[in-house]
């Protein structure tokens, strides 16, 4: 084993430490001879009875034995045999259980389950099925943060490391093709209100599609993104209404290039002010969690628990 595919493992261990807080299933149970039924966890089974936890209405739990005798019916959105088929030497099979629970997103325990057999078949087989599993994960995420992480992953994975897995991927940079000569000065009165501070009346010239598509087309040296981030106070240095060394640089060339018949060079922020405090943050980690809380090793299902299979 490669380097890479224990970087890639190590990862999808730590990745894998995402909402799991136990490995019981959910259940409700109608009792013979009572009209309302119990819903909680299953604990255990066996063939005699089923162990539920139970949450009090006070907020306390505890568990209850019921025998198989006593139930009238027993309701499981994750079958349980189902669950205790699949095999470690079948990495396919709980990526397409995965993607039967995933239907059911309306019930928390299926899409619980539904997430844990996904990350279990990356872990298993990142090759063949990292990639499918990583992506059929992301419409189970609350955060975009933890489908970034995912599509990041997912990303690594892939043999072609196919770049449109990646969100946030950057438009294509214009090369400052020629204007209408209307829409290149309403560009330019942008980027004069941009460079005067007044962003009120910035932001809502960026609101039309014209305008940013002209600013694309005419002007190599920003992006209508940026033009927004700087308005909005979310570029770095931006905050409090500064317009930082950098972004001046880009206004002032971008205003040249679309005034004059030249265009000037590539505009770069000058070294010393990547020297300021807000670039010596810590990179963000690759991972969900930062503790583990569930193993995809434990990958078989048994007694109503997941457990690592018995080593041959």
């Amino acid at each position: 084993m490669t380097v890479f595919q224990v970087s890639i493992r190590s990862c999808l261990l730590v990745l894998a430490c995402l909402l799991f807080t136990c490995d019981a299933l959910g259940a409700v149970v109608y009792i013979k001879g009572q009209k309302e039924p119990i819903a909680g966890f299953v604990e255990s089974a066996d063939d005699m009875s089923i162990h539920l936890r139970i949450r009090t209405p006070d907020g306390d739990e505890l568990t209850r034995e019921i025998l198989r005798g006593e139930i009238d019916l027993l309701l499981q959105p994750v079958s349980p045999s189902r669950l205790s088929q699949l095999s470690p030497d079948n990495p396919k099979a709980y990526r397409e259980y995965a993607e039967e629970l995933v239907e059911k997103t309306t019930d928390p325990e299926a899409v619980e389950t539904a997430k844990r057999l996904f990350m279990i078949a990356a872990h298993l087989d990142p090759k063949a099925q990292g990639r499918s599993a990583l992506l059929g994960m992301t419409p189970l995420m609350n955060d975009a943060q933890g489908v970034k992480q995912l599509r990041a992953m997912a990303y690594l994975i892939d043999p072609s490391h196919d770049a449109s897995l990646l969100e946030g991927q950057q438009q294509a940079v214009a090369t400052g093709a020629a204007l209408d000569e209307s829409l290149r000065q309403e560009v330019i009165k942008v980027l004069q209100m941009l460079r005067h501070g007044e962003r009120a009346d910035a932001r809502q010239q960026l609101q039309r599609d014209e305008i940013r598509s002209a600013m694309r087309q005419g002007t190599s040296k920003i992006t209508p993104d940026e033009c927004l981030a700087l308005v909005q106070g979310l570029c770095p240095g931006c905050e409090q209404g500064k317009i930082p060394a950098y972004m001046l640089q880009k206004l002032v060339a971008a205003e040249l290039e679309l005034s004059t018949s030249q265009a000037t060079d590539e505009v770069k922020p000058q070294w010393g002010f990547f020297l300021d405090s807000s670039f010596q943050k810590p990179l963000p980690v690759l991972s969900l969690a930062k503790a583990i809380g569930f193993d995809p090793r434990q990958c078989v299902y048994r007694d109503g628990k997941w457990v690592e299979p018995t080593k041959k």
